[in-house]
């Protein structure tokens, strides 16, 4: 049997792969699940998805992580690949039980939502990850430099007057993940980059022989932190949305192959968690459903990026 599709208006690709996606389960099923997660990344043109750790409770444990891999296998509509934890909690205290949780399943590791603030843990993650044979997967920010922001620090936040969080918060982690990468000669991945200084110290360290791999969201390639003049809530997210001049060194960084790959950061909320002020809201985006149409009208339309 065949079936026919007009094709008139439509694009015919192979499908795509997500390696940064919130399920918020266990714990937030109200904001998601396996099934509707998996379901909104089909419908995004996603065959497979990686998700990530930060969960209720934290995929730190060979038991919690064997019990999401058996949900998915009943209840996913596309192949789901589970990162657990570096550290215990999330908490950055003490790492898990790597070789355990690469056995139970893992495709790697990340503290995704929070970074590995100690740079000694950070050594030792990287030195287990040989053992392990699991990438790590780094969400690079120096929290005593990003504190209480909610916001891109800049003309912006000054005007709007709300709490910046630096560029550089994110991008002297960055460099010292990579530094700490390039010392134990170790593979890292940078999740969500959104920085110019960040695309430069990835490229300086790439260039120098560091087995690095780095993504990028829609929303830093199609967004600048002009967007927030709007208050709006949904446009709140970590790290947050950068100048024209960031976002245009990470249309540049995923055209010239710094960067490797686009990332939604898919991290939905319930309605009623980002129907209140700014301040109060918490960080984060959805994007399985949107992230191609948004790039195609963003960049590919315009003429910025080549649809290849």
């Amino acid at each position: 049997t065949h079936r026919v599709v007009e094709g008139e208006g439509l694009l015919l690709a192979p499908a795509f792969v997500d390696p940064h996606v919130h399920l918020r389960t266990p714990g937030r099923e109200d904001e998601e699940t396996i099934a509707s997660g998996t379901r909104a990344a089909a419908a995004g043109g996603y065959c497979a998805i990686l998700a990530m750790p930060n969960t209720d409770p934290v995929l730190d444990s060979a038991a919690v992580l064997g019990s999401q891999i058996e949900a998915a296998q009943a209840e996913a509509e596309v192949a789901v690949g589970f990162l657990a934890a570096i550290t215990k909690g999330q908490s950055g205290a003490e790492l898990t039980e790597m070789g355990e949780l690469a056995e139970a399943g893992a495709v790697g590791f990340s503290d995704d939502g929070r970074p590995v603030a100690a740079a000694g843990l950070m050594r030792r993650a990287l030195q287990y990850s040989a053992v392990t044979g699991r990438p790590l997967a780094l969400h690079c920010e120096e929290p005593t430099l990003s504190r209480d922001g909610q916001m891109h620090e800049g003309a912006v936040s000054a005007e709007l007057g709300f709490a910046g969080y630096p560029s550089i918060a994110e991008s002297v982690m960055v460099e010292r993940d990579l530094s700490l990468a390039a010392f134990e000669r170790r593979p890292v991945h940078v999740l969500h980059v959104s920085a110019r200084e960040s695309v430069d110290a990835v490229r300086a360290a790439r260039a120098a022989g560091v087995p690095a791999t780095t993504e990028v969201t829609p929303h830093h390639l199609c967004l600048t932190d002009e967007a927030l003049r709007s208050l709006d809530s949904n446009l709140k997210m970590n790290p947050p949305l950068r100048s024209s001049d960031d976002r245009a060194a990470l249309v540049d960084g995923l055209r010239d192959g710094t960067i490797d790959a686009v990332a939604t950061d898919h991290a939905p909320h319930a309605r009623h968690e980002k129907e209140v002020p700014f301040e109060a809201a918490p960080f984060g985006v959805t994007g399985l459903e949107t992230a191609f149409s948004a790039l195609y009208t963003r960049l590919v339309e315009p003429g910025v990026l080549s649809l290849e």
